[in-house]
């Protein structure tokens, strides 16, 4: 049976707080193994770090700002932290499609749920012959925001037949983690063009140049547009 996994994450919320909202979905074919990759991260990742645990899930935002379980961790260790899921992204044969809104163009709860609404059906729509390819779809979602939920399930089923919905935890799939560095980098690069980087954020990647060149460019071929097509 072809079944495809999507796995989503977003950065963001649906109030005034945020001047971004990015949703990111992965896109993995489970006739790709990545099982060997898997085992090598899980091994970097078990190589011992102090102060955090073995079998974690890996947050960008946090290490990057030096957040939550990375707050007392010297940024050589968050980097490295970081690098490794960065690694894993852009050896890993999945795609990602992210889209990306600034809040004050959608100034109401229900106008951002509704162009997020719109860009989803508008790229399952394009994309039909491809998810109509897949016998069973698979979306992953750790439920975190009920306006989130409710896209998903309204869009998917109504544009798609054989569709499972399972909540996600994200220290149990990596892949859901890529999500999240997608969503991260994505934001980043919303900053980036608005000139609204902080000072944190300049502190990690140390410069506009590098984080451009050495981290936005470099995942740029896992864009779903991107992909090819297999005869």
């Amino acid at each position: 049976m072809a079944v495809l996994s999507i796995f989503v994450d977003e950065s963001g919320d649906f109030g005034l707080d945020s001047d971004y909202y990015v949703i990111t979905l992965v896109l993995h074919d489970q006739t790709d193994d990545i099982a060997s990759m898997l085992s090598t991260l899980t091994s970097q990742l078990e190589s011992g770090v102090d102060g955090l645990e073995p079998n974690r899930a890996i947050h960008t935002g946090p290490a990057i700002r030096g957040e939550n379980e990375y707050r007392d961790l010297p940024i050589q260790t968050r980097k490295r932290e970081f690098t490794r899921l960065f690694a894993f992204a852009r050896r890993v044969p999945v795609w990602h499609q992210t889209f990306a809104f600034r809040t004050r163009e959608h100034p109401e709860r229900l106008k951002l749920k509704g162009a997020i609404s719109r860009a989803l059906s508008i790229f399952l729509g394009e994309n039909a012959e491809y998810f109509l390819s897949f016998e069973r779809v698979i979306v992953y979602y750790d439920n975190g925001q009920a306006e989130v939920t409710d896209i998903l399930n309204t869009v998917f089923n109504a544009l798609l037949f054989e569709v499972d919905f399972r909540r996600v935890v994200p220290a149990q799939y990596r892949l859901f983690q890529v999500a999240d560095l997608h969503c991260t980098l994505e934001l980043l690069r919303l900053k980036l063009e608005d000139k609204k980087l902080s000072r944190s954020d300049m502190y990690f990647f140390g410069t506009e140049r590098s984080l451009r060149k050495d981290y936005l460019g470099k995942l740029s071929h896992k864009e779903f547009g991107r992909r090819k097509i297999r005869p």
